[in-house]
C-alpha cells in the first residue's frame, strides 16, 4: 500500500512539474511577443529593423506582472500568490541583431544555484536562410542541458529562464530546467 502510495505522490509530482513548465512557457513566449514589438522608429523608416532593448524589457517585464503575477528584480522574477511558481525564476536575455541574424549562434549560460548568467556567445558561419541558435545550460551540479537548435529568420529577442522549484513533497527533489523563448522581432 506505501509503495503505491509513493508512487502516486511521483507521478502527481511530475504532472505538476510539467504543468509549471508549461505554464512558464506560455507566458515567456506572450511576454517576449509583446517585447519585440519595441523597434527603432527612426532606423526602420530606413528599412533596418532593431529592438529598443530598455523598452523591449520594460514591455517584457508588464506582461510578466499581467499574465503571470512576476515582478523583476534584478535578473530574476518574484512570484506573486497568483504566480504558476512559488519560487522565482531566474532569466538571462539576449538580443541578435539585424547584422549578425544570419550567423550561428551558440549561447552558453550557466546556473549556480542562485544566478543565472550568459557565460559567452560563439558566433558561427553565416547561413542565407537564417543562422542556427544553440543554447546549453551549465547546472549548478556541472550537467550540460543542451536545448533543441532554432533556426532564426530575422533579428531575434530570446529570453532564457530557469526554473528552480521546490517540489510537491519536501523529500523529493527539486524541479530545475530551462525554458526558452525566440521570437523574431516585429516590424
Amino acid at each position: 500500500m506505501l509503495f503505491f502510495l509513493l508512487t502516486g505522490v511521483f507521478v502527481v509530482d511530475a504532472d505538476l512539474a510539467m504543468q509549471k513548465k508549461t505554464e512558464v512557457k506560455m507566458l515567456l513566449e506572450l511576454s517576449n511577443h509583446h517585447a519585440t514589438f519595441a523597434i527603432n522608429p527612426v532606423l526602420k523608416t530606413e528599412g533596418v529593423i532593431d529592438l529598443l532593448e530598455k523598452e523591449a524589457l520594460d514591455r517584457f517585464d508588464r506582461r510578466m506582472l499581467e499574465n503571470g503575477g512576476y515582478r523583476r528584480e534584478g535578473n530574476k522574477y518574484l512570484p506573486s500568490g497568483h504566480s504558476v511558481t512559488t519560487d522565482s525564476l531566474s532569466f538571462v536575455r539576449h538580443y541578435i541583431d539585424f547584422v549578425s541574424w544570419r550567423n550561428d549562434h551558440q549561447l552558453f549560460l550557466r546556473f549556480n544555484g542562485s544566478d543565472f548568467s550568459l557565460d559567452r556567445v560563439v558566433t558561427g558561419a553565416r547561413r542565407p536562410a537564417g543562422g542556427l541558435l544553440q543554447i546549453t545550460v551549465m547546472t549548478e551540479k556541472g550537467e550540460e542541458l543542451r536545448l533543441a537548435p532554432k533556426t532564426m529568420v530575422g533579428p531575434s529577442h530570446i529570453v532564457v529562464a530557469y526554473v528552480n522549484e521546490r517540489p510537491f513533497v519536501p523529500v523529493l527533489p527539486a524541479h530545475a530546467f530551462p525554458v526558452v523563448s525566440v521570437e523574431e522581432v516585429k516590424w
